[in-house]
């Protein structure tokens, strides 16, 4: 008796600690892109974010240093840095290692107030040096999806937009029209219509990356990756596969 009480109470005594052998929470994963005056550095880079800045919270300025930690030669201390501004708060003072102060971002294809401006798990960060150093006239573009996923040959539709204002400097998003969509860097010849909208196949599988280029006016580049995998006839071709490797090791078990 005296034994399965002690049992019962050691049981109760290890319950009763176990938070404080609980694991720490994931650090949140977002994704980032940055373009260093109409070229992508990064696209959709997936990065955890930890509060370096410790203001106890986790903003753009932790997503741009981990995104330039984990991908700029020398890391965020040789591409990046921030300080903070009498007026303005927390500023961005080198992008990609530019210095000129140009400098736009965004969190899910909306402006940001500052650097400060707080993200959640899942977020998409777009951060730029303008080309227009002198009047911005770089517009900032993005599609309506982040990611597809298609079959090889299939048609993938997409929507170009851009961010705006109206008469009274409320934010829009508006069509782009006659923008030539890329794949991996390549020209398409695909452009987009007068509602911003463009379809195009890729013949190949695996992650691809679209984006847009203009003739006429300054994009910042819209990002999308297209997950593309083989058409029926790959997916069979797999499975025969597959079943073939299946009875030549079963042949060969036998044969031992």
């Amino acid at each position: 008796m005296k034994k399965t009480l002690a049992i019962i109470l050691a049981f109760v005594m290890i319950a009763g600690c176990m938070p404080c052998f609980a694991f720490a929470a994931e650090a949140p994963t977002v994704f980032v892109t940055i373009a260093n005056k109409g070229s992508l550095a990064v696209a959709q880079i997936e990065v955890e974010v930890t509060d370096i800045d410790d203001d106890g919270k986790l903003t753009v300025n932790d997503a741009l240093y981990a995104a330039h930690n984990e991908s700029y030669s020398g890391g965020a201390s040789a591409g990046y840095s921030y300080y903070v501004h009498k007026d303005y708060g927390l500023s961005l003072g080198k992008l990609w290692g530019d210095s000129s102060g140009n400098f736009g971002y965004y969190i899910n294809n909306k402006s940001c107030w500052g650097l400060a401006d707080e993200i959640k798990d899942g977020d998409y960060i777009n951060a730029f040096v303008y080309s227009d150093g002198r009047y911005y006239s770089d517009k900032y573009s993005f599609f309506t999806v982040n990611i597809v996923s298609a079959k090889t040959n299939s048609e993938i539709e997409l929507t170009l937009c851009s961010a705006g204002y109206d008469a009274n400097w409320n934010p829009v998003t508006l069509p782009v029209a006659n923008a030539e969509i890329t794949v991996d860097g390549a020209a398409t010849g695909v452009k987009t219509d007068s509602q911003g909208k463009a379809t195009i196949q890729i013949s190949s599988s695996g992650e691809h990356l679209i984006s847009a280029v203009s003739s006429s006016e300054t994009l910042v580049p819209p990002v999308c990756t297209a997950k593309v995998s083989g058409g029926v006839f790959a997916s069979i071709i797999s499975a025969v596969m597959s079943l073939f490797s299946i009875i030549i090791n079963l042949l060969l078990s036998l044969v031992k």
